[in-house]
């Protein structure tokens, strides 16, 4: 059942580990899939694992090779804690379905989760087996990081073959700002990678010999700066400059003229560009920034984060549920400053970690960073010749990942990272001899791949159907997208669902269709999707706030009211619930509660909305006159 050892070290690890590393960051399928940025590269990664897991005896080689050294028993015991905690903040997860199985927008969840672990410890065994597959991890990563770069630059000149250019555009005019997603569905996470792949290709420049394989190295690393740039993402910025002090700092050998001459044309380079008719929207992006120096909603949302996860300190509140929960914890400082925006997650790392996992989570991915800065130290005084940019690349991605959160690319990198800072170290434990093969663990092995496999084979199926439901949709086809929803609802696994945008998406097919057989289906499907998404989405409160918006047209007063007032109670300082409700009590001739509920949504509002407003000022008025 098993394949040999030797087909193992030509196949499974030469082959498999490189080639997952390449497309987990790499691979979209827009048009294919609906979560066309998220879905595949889950896919892929639990089929890599499948893969691997064939090869038994590779593997425990490999396992056997990592823990002969110290920093290797470590990463091994602190991926079992990261794990453990994982699994233990799920069972006593607020929504255990949702904590197992992940959310719609990242999918991050105990199931990938195990799988993303459990081939970072077989990768860091592979790394620390050949000292060659460390210069071949190398190339591929940077090879990835060149195709995604050189993307994200066409989409900021406006050239995209796969994306609609607006759906990453936002402002008007001169002040209009692009913000390349590149392949990770968002220019925050697209930068955060690439600020690693900056550092990876310096590290892979080193390895190279004279010739074509240092240059381009080196012109990878330029690239994947100048796509950080156009991505206009600060927090990348700021990483990459973190790294590059610390790259700087640990260079043994002072700074050559030729070097400092390059900086400088690069630097001018990029003033003379930011300047030109092409650098317009950079120029825009620099006002918002300006604009919006201290980072927008992040500063009161990391407060209210840490007051929401001071309710559950040590098991958090569960894998993935943050955007569920945090709704009741949500200051009225913060839903006033920032009245209809949705967080659904805490924008830093380590306070993710803290309200999902509590505080053992927490200090389990401390563990990892502490062992990661450790190895890194270890290998600058041993002068390594890989420790200064592998070094930078950790400091940068820690810096960056302070302003948003992991998703499955960038954790992915983040352990790959400290496996490659392990990987050569020395063995500090004596080695012994080659323990026996066990049959239970190679078949336990393969029954857990198997397991995650058939995760990811529901995930694309259900996926798949979801596009082609959407496809009906936008071609006006109610019936054949209810067919298609049905197999979405067969196939998806429990917790998250789509059946919220699924109901909004009917709802305005049967508003805008002139047909009355498709306006009855589509209305019908409104309705069921959204009974069922106060259940399924994360964002409860949008999605009581939606059912109320489709049960309106049927005169069911007392279920929209009801709805409202779930939806209020999921976000108590939402202002938009308040609103409707305080329209709903003014229909239903109750003017003294509908004026509390208008003035609670003021309050909220910040006076950002005139409707709001005008709703209370009439109903002010109309108390005035009544005797």
């Amino acid at each position: 059942m098993f394949l040999p050892a030797t087909c193992a070290s030509l196949f499974d690890m030469r082959f498999v580990v490189p080639l997952v590393a390449a497309l987990v960051p790499l691979l979209i399928t827009p048009g294919w899939l609906a979560h066309f940025d998220i879905t595949p590269k889950v896919a892929i990664l639990l089929f890599g694992l499948t893969l691997i897991f064939l090869y038994p005896s590779a593997n425990v080689h490999n396992f056997y090779e990592l823990i002969g050294s110290r920093a290797g028993r470590w990463f091994a015991g602190l991926l079992a804690a990261g794990w453990t905690c994982s699994a233990l903040a799920s069972a006593f997860s607020t929504n255990v379905a949702l904590s197992i199985h992940g959310s719609t927008w990242r999918r991050y969840g105990l199931a990938s989760e195990s799988g993303l672990l459990l081939f970072a410890l077989l990768a860091a065994g592979w790394l620390a087996a050949e000292p060659d597959n460390v210069r071949l991890l190398l190339r591929v990563c940077t090879a990835a990081g060149a195709l995604a770069a050189l993307y994200g630059i066409a989409q900021y000149f406006g050239w995209d073959p796969l994306l609609p250019v607006h759906a990453y555009e936002a402002g008007e005019g001169a002040l209009t700002i692009v913000r390349p997603p590149g392949t990770l569905g968002h220019a925050d996470y697209f930068a955060a990678w690439l600020v690693v792949i900056v550092f990876l290709a310096l590290a892979l420049r080193r390895l190279e010999p004279a010739g074509w394989r240092k240059v381009a190295a080196g012109a990878v690393a330029a690239l994947a700066v100048a796509a950080i740039i156009l991505s206009g993402t600060r927090s990348a910025m700021l990483g990459l400059m973190a790294g590059a002090i610390v790259y700087a700092s640990a260079q043994r050998s002072r700074v050559k003229v030729r070097a400092l001459a390059l900086g400088a044309a690069c630097a001018a380079g990029l003033v003379v560009f930011f300047f030109s008719p092409a650098g317009a929207r950079l120029r825009a992006r620099l006002h918002w920034s300006v604009e919006d120096a201290l980072g927008g909603a992040r500063l009161l949302l990391w407060r209210d984060s840490l007051r929401m996860a001071a309710h559950r300190p040590l098991a958090g509140f569960g894998p993935e549920t943050f955007a569920t929960e945090f709704p009741r914890f949500e200051s009225l400082q913060l839903a006033r400053a920032y009245p209809d925006f949705y967080h659904e997650s805490p924008h830093n790392m380590f306070l993710d970690a803290l309200a999902s996992q509590g505080g053992l989570g927490l200090l389990a991915l401390l563990g990892l960073c502490g062992l990661g800065v450790w190895a890194a130290t270890l290998g600058l005084r041993s002068g390594r010749p890989l420790a200064a940019p592998l070094a930078a690349a950790l400091a940068g991605l820690l810096v960056a990942q302070q302003f948003v959160v992991f998703v499955f690319a960038t954790a992915l990198y983040f352990y790959l990272l400290i496996g490659l800072l392990i990987a050569g170290l020395p063995a500090r434990l004596p080695r012994r001899d080659k323990p026996r093969e066990s049959r239970l663990l190679q078949y336990s092995g393969l029954a857990v791949s198997v397991i995650l496999l058939a995760f990811a084979v529901r995930l694309v199926v259900a996926d798949a159907a979801l596009a082609a439901s959407q496809r009906r949709i936008a071609a006006g086809d109610a019936l054949g997208a209810a067919r298609a929803y049905r197999v979405v609802l067969r196939w998806q696994p429990p917790g998250a669902g789509d059946d919220l945008d699924y109901s909004r998406a009917m709802q305005q097919l049967s508003a805008s269709t002139t047909l009355p057989a498709t306006r009855l289906v589509a209305r019908g499907q409104a309705v069921e999707a959204g009974i069922r998404a106060v259940s399924t989405a994360e964002a409860r409160q949008n999605a009581w706030y939606n059912l109320s918006v489709v049960l309106a047209s049927g005169n069911d007063v007392a279920t929209v009211e009801r709805s409202l007032r779930n939806s209020i109670a999921c976000a108590p300082n939402w202002f938009k619930p308040h609103w409707a409700l305080a329209r709903v009590l003014e229909l239903t001739h109750r003017q003294t509660e509908a004026l509390t509920e208008a003035r609670t949504a003021v309050e909220r509002d910040g006076g950002r909305d005139a409707e709001v407003t005008a709703t209370w000022n009439r109903l002010k008025e109309r108390d005035s006159r009544q005797p």
